[in-house]
């Protein structure tokens, strides 16, 4: 018989699959959304709009904050808005494939974060499934990284920032109902964009009207809806968990692209794809895997 924990972690886990669907289906939206406005407007959107969704969907909730709610959503949505502001600025220096890589290498910062900040220290389950996770990527933007420049640097912060959201996340979803914290994080995310706008661009925001589709797309379900799953979902799975089962945003990524921008399927992304499969079966499975194999 499956426990409650057990039918939670399941949960969790393809909750996050999906949320990897969403965030690896809208690296091509952004894309193509870039060339009707620019980066610091477009994020402002994405999460002003989300904030304001939320916020009135869950007025009840939002009356009743507290202080610890407040402290704790503001310093992961720092996280956060670090990890935008290094996507969108990383990828006009560099290219996607690189830059897929190297954010999706959050995978290998994710346990030893968690093991130096939240004390939790991975087992040889954890160190196999992010060996499978870099090398699966490494395969799956054809093993693009060659020659470093400013772009990739900008990425590699953006990595961090990632790594370091997910363990405050779980740092933090014990102590916050998900849905405020997840409100928090966007309130502050946009702030710091708007400031960016007012600082270095022409606040311009008629691409609502010019991409309307986009935009609901990327506010909605990429924004939203997956950020106040990976908030409720933490709960019950780790950081170190939760970045594995991510991975399949570049997987995801990857499909999409040959469908929407008509890219070219290789046999090393295939190759790659299955690795990082894998090694997420051997994480969540153990020492089964190796017993029924």
């Amino acid at each position: 018989m499956i426990s409650n924990d057990n039918n939670k972690s399941i949960m969790s886990i393809v909750s996050f699959a999906l949320v990897a669907l969403a965030w690896g289906t809208s690296y091509a939206i952004i894309k193509d959304t870039l060339s009707h406005t620019t980066p610091f407007v477009l994020m402002t959107i994405r999460f002003g709009l989300s904030t304001l969704l939320l916020s009135i969907i869950y007025y009840r909730k939002l009356i009743r904050i507290k202080r610890v709610d407040l402290i704790n959503g503001v310093k992961i949505g720092i996280f956060m808005f670090g990890a935008f502001i290094t996507l969108v600025t990383g990828i006009k220096y560099t290219t996607a494939s690189k830059q897929s890589f190297i954010v999706g290498s959050y995978v290998l910062i994710v346990p030893f974060l968690t093991w130096l900040i939240n004390k939790n220290k991975p087992d040889k389950y954890d160190v196999i499934g992010v060996i499978c996770a870099v090398i699966g990527l490494f395969l799956l933007t054809a093993g693009s990284v060659t020659g470093i420049n400013i772009g990739d640097i900008i990425s590699m912060g953006c990595a961090l920032s990632f790594a370091l959201h997910m363990i405050m996340i779980e740092k933090y979803c014990h102590d916050s109902d998900p849905i405020i914290l997840t409100i928090v994080q966007f309130a502050t995310t946009s702030i710091l964009f708007i400031l960016l706008v007012i600082m270095f661009e022409k606040p311009d925001f008629s691409v609502i009207s010019t991409a309307t589709s986009e935009i609901l797309y990327l506010v909605i379900v990429a924004t939203v809806i997956a950020f106040v799953v990976q908030n409720i979902a933490q709960r019950h799975i780790s950081s170190i968990t939760t970045s594995l089962i991510l991975t399949l945003e570049s997987v995801f990524g990857s499909v999409f692209a040959i469908f929407y921008l008509d890219e070219k399927v290789s046999v090393n992304m295939v190759i790659g794809c299955a690795i990082i499969l894998i090694g997420i079966v051997m994480h969540e499975t153990k020492d089964r895997f190796i017993k029924n194999n």
